[in-house]
């Protein structure tokens, strides 16, 4: 039966995961978005609907709160060194999180996904903070407040069509300006992992200012 989580709900999405190689699919789908097409004079003309690529992110944290490790699209390197941050990857370290991307011949119900091996995670790792960004070089004037829903949904692999949760997330005002949406984490307690249903969009510079510290 699949837990419909609200923003800030926790549950132990985890418990009873049976042996190391028990691995769980974390997915991610998106709605359209419709922006004002300006003409050559920078006049808004008519309102158009695309089909938006965003970017799925883990960032690994310890009980001191650094980040430790992360999985980051190759794709914004130049950002990356520019903030100095280290280059992007597809893989954890400790080959608990692996990042799949959809291509034309993936028949995947998601967008964006990423594997999570919960009996692999290192040791040193306390929280894991999971992200949707927005290539601002590619579409300009776009923002989180544009993008209509955002869902999450986590699962076993061999239950694909039976997630285990869902996590819906709804555009507002609150997300206007906002490039980056947090979407939840994981976090160690009592020797289990939990998940935490969270939602918020933030900007570039509480970004850097959050994840700082490799």
């Amino acid at each position: 039966m699949t837990a419909i989580l609200e923003k800030s709900q926790v549950t132990n999405i985890f418990k009873g995961s049976k042996g190391n190689d028990t691995s769980y699919t974390l997915g991610v789908n998106w709605g359209e978005i419709e922006i004002q097409k300006r003409n050559f004079l920078g006049i808004k003309t008519k309102k158009v609907t695309l089909d938006i690529d965003l970017d799925l992110t883990c960032i690994m944290f310890d009980a001191q709160k650094k980040a430790v490790d992360w999985i980051y699209s190759p794709k914004y390197n130049s950002w990356l060194i520019h903030h100095n941050f280290p280059l992007g990857k597809y893989h954890s370290k400790d080959n608990a999180f692996n990042h799949f991307y959809k291509t034309l011949n993936d028949d995947s119900q998601y967008k964006k996904t990423i594997e999570i091996n919960p009996n692999k995670i290192g040791n040193e790792i306390e929280t894991v903070f999971f992200y949707l960004s927005i290539d601002r070089k590619k579409i300009k004037e776009t923002d989180f407040s544009m993008v209509e829903s955002v869902n999450l949904r986590i699962n076993e692999d061999v239950k694909a069509d039976q997630p285990l949760i869902e996590f819906n997330i709804k555009s507002n005002y609150n997300k206007k300006n906002k490039g980056i949406l947090v979407l939840g984490k994981l976090f160690r307690e009592d020797n289990e992992w939990k998940f935490k249903a969270i939602g918020q969009a933030i900007d570039e510079q509480k970004f850097i200012k959050l994840t700082r510290g490799f």
